[in-house]
């Protein structure tokens, strides 16, 4: 006669299926949780990434156009630096001599992180993602009248590339990125 319950191979068997369904679980739900995560830091990054190229765009539509310049940056020699000037709330259509009606924006990077600062006020943002990050620009010579009734020959800003390299540092993920803004005259 046959005793009531599982036999020793029985239970082993039935552990062994069991401990493989956990095992396979697992790794699924710590692979799915992994791409979860890493899918949420690229969201991050490109909303950043977004936010810097509609907030550039918008101040080089805003600024003064003819006091547009890209030069060398004052404490580090060796990097450029986008310098605009945006009217304050009064809306004033003609820069002041001393630019007190404006606010002075300033745009540049350094080593893997892009600076924007404004009157002072800085802002780092993908720090430690951005890994090529340059200005082109373009001149042209036109002739320009000045108060006096003069007439000069000056070189003036025709357009402005910025081109930067985002590092996702997920999965070798890099793109490139471009902002493309024409100097209006």
């Amino acid at each position: 006669m046959k005793k009531k319950g599982f036999t020793l191979v029985e239970l082993l068997v039935v552990s062994a299926i069991l401990l493989i369904l956990i095992d396979v679980g697992y790794r699924f739900f710590n692979n799915n949780y992994k791409v979860l995560q890493e899918e949420k830091k690229k969201a991050y990054i490109e909303s950043q990434v977004k936010s810097f190229m509609d907030y550039v765009m918008q101040s080089l539509q805003m600024a003064y156009q003819e006091d547009i310049v890209v030069k060398k940056h004052d404490r580090y020699d060796s990097k450029d630096e986008l310098v605009m000037y945006v009217p304050k709330g009064n809306g004033d259509f003609i820069l002041d001599q001393d630019k007190t009606n404006a606010d002075m924006i300033e745009v540049y990077s350094l080593s893997d992180e892009i600076h924007i600062q404004k009157n002072n006020t800085e802002n780092i943002i993908l720090d430690g993602n951005i890994e090529d990050f340059r200005f082109e620009t373009k001149t042209e010579k036109t002739i320009i009248q000045k108060l006096d009734g003069t007439f000069e020959e000056k070189e003036v800003l025709k357009y402005i590339e910025i081109k930067f390299t985002v590092d996702y540092k997920i999965r070798g993920i890099k793109r490139d990125y471009l902002i493309k803004y024409n100097i209006r005259r």
